[in-house]
């Protein structure tokens, strides 16, 4: 079988990949679900922008690494680094904080200038438990930051299983080996699929640029269905055509309706992914549901459309963490709440919105939403995923629902792979409408607190019994 992986990298290195800005990863990956194991071939691409005389990575502390590449080598430069999640969903640090990397240092013996490529081996073990979320915002899912188990294999950015050498976006072709009853989902286009002995091999390809890799793997059934240009795919761990065709009808609806709203899906497939703990979680081309969350028949026209909007708003535009997320209420208000408001109930549904925000919101734990990373409590999920929706609903007021829907669609054209700020939502609008929205950005982004209610010209008068209130 090693022969084989070498045969497949000796393969894929002929092929010319057209990048000059983002490192590439061409992976190799093989998976041992009865031992936790995992074994990789990375032949990292380095583009000329970014080649250092020594360049530094971070790999997870459970794998070892060694360079297979003549004239460089890497060295252990420290240990016991401790883990801080990266990427669109942030929203567990006790998780992730019990992950520590290795960091490691890449030299070579003579000078390099332009593109750089090396060729590097590791494996170890990943089997880190799965934990409930903290207990005041727990909503019943748990999260590793990585798993390798006879019941599914779960690697993702916050595993560091691929070499991270910065913040800096990523594209990546992965070509992965699991026991042959067993299938893997990754971001990107599957382009290759197929049986080999007693091993199931399958290449995704992801020229995107990404934040992260993911390696999703189990004894997946499989269901797929042609929707235009992509293709709309659903991947259980139990066989049940009914529940599959649903989610592939509606994710063709939504498809759609978020294709006339902001603009072309911006991959070539979307998949339902069942996991075998329950998460909710929205991953670029595809969504990792719990096996309980997608057989309730609400989640449908709630919760699955929220996640494939993700695809759009933090999966392909961005979010520039250090001037605040963005996305969630984003993603709230055109999913969440304008299915509610299609069905008649968006005034209901910005009610309930206010009342969370007034049960949970106070003066000690009110902050702007420009500061928000990440959901942790009641109060967290009140300010951003409510406050920042309630703040898109008065932009939508004030400029109409034309000149909105091109405000977002500009936003998106602008910053599709690319971090994107509230500044550069800002700057769509005010290209769109030729006004200034500085101050109204200032006020419900950079400042904590709601609209206060005062009253001006307040006249009372009695009228035989009654009173006359007048403001």
């Amino acid at each position: 079988m090693l022969k084989y992986i070498l045969s497949i990298l000796l393969t894929l290195t002929t092929s010319t990949f057209a990048n000059n800005y983002y490192i590439h990863h061409q992976v190799l990956a093989t998976v041992n679900p009865e031992k936790h194991h995992l074994q990789v071939l990375d032949q990292i691409t380095i583009p000329a922008n970014q080649v250092k005389p020594v360049l530094y990575f971070l790999l997870d502390s459970e794998l070892s690494v060694e360079s297979k590449t003549p004239g460089v080598k890497i060295k252990l430069e420290k240990s016991e680094i401790k883990a801080k999640d990266f990427g669109m969903d942030q929203e567990d640090f006790a998780v992730s904080s019990d992950l520590s990397q290795k960091k490691y240092s890449v030299t070579f013996k003579e000078k390099v200038e332009g593109e750089t490529r090396i060729l590097v081996k590791f494996s170890g073990e990943i089997n880190y438990p799965i934990k409930q979320l903290g207990e005041e915002y727990a909503r019943g899912f748990s999260q590793t930051p990585g798993l390798i188990d006879e019941k599914g294999v779960y690697l993702a950015g916050s595993t560091y299983w691929i070499p991270w050498f910065n913040d800096k976006l990523i594209t990546f072709d992965m070509t992965a080996t699991v026991p042959e009853d067993w299938d893997v989902v990754s971001q990107g286009k599957r382009v290759g699929h197929e049986i080999k002995g007693d091993m199931r091999i399958t290449r995704w390809d992801s020229p995107e640029p990404m934040e992260e890799i993911f390696f999703i793997a189990a004894k997946f059934h499989e269901y797929i269905q042609n929707v235009g240009a992509v293709d709309v795919m659903a991947f259980l761990r139990t066989p049940d055509e009914n529940l599959a065709h649903k989610y592939l009808e509606t994710t063709a609806q939504y498809l759609e309706m978020y294709r006339k709203l902001i603009g072309s899906f911006p991959f070539s497939k979307f998949a339902l992914v069942e996991n075998f703990w329950e998460t909710g979680y929205a991953m670029p081309s595809f969504t990792l549901l719990g096996e309980k969350v997608i057989r309730f028949p609400f989640i449908l026209h709630s919760s699955y459309p929220h996640e494939l909007l993700h695809n759009w708003w933090g999966n392909s535009a961005y979010v520039d963490f250090k001037t605040g997320n963005w996305c969630e209420g984003i993603t709230v208000y055109m999913a969440d709440h304008l299915i509610k408001e299609q069905r008649g109930q968006g005034v209901q549904y910005r009610q309930s919105t206010l009342q969370k925000y007034t049960d949970y919101v106070n003066p000690t734990n009110d902050f702007p939403v420009s500061k928000f990373i990440a959901r942790h409590s009641a109060a967290t999920e009140a300010v951003v995923y409510g406050k920042c929706m309630m703040t898109m609903h008065m932009l939508r007021q004030q400029v109409g629902d034309e000149q909105f829907i091109k405000g977002f669609q500009k936003f998106y054209r602008d910053n599709k792979f690319k971090f994107a700020s509230f500044e550069d939502i800002r700057l769509a609008f005010e290209a769109v409408t030729g006004k200034d929205f500085q101050q109204f950005f200032q006020q419900w982004i950079e400042r904590t607190g709601a609209p206060e209610i005062r009253l001006s010209n307040v006249d009372v008068k009695q009228d035989q019994k009654d009173f006359r209130l007048q403001f």
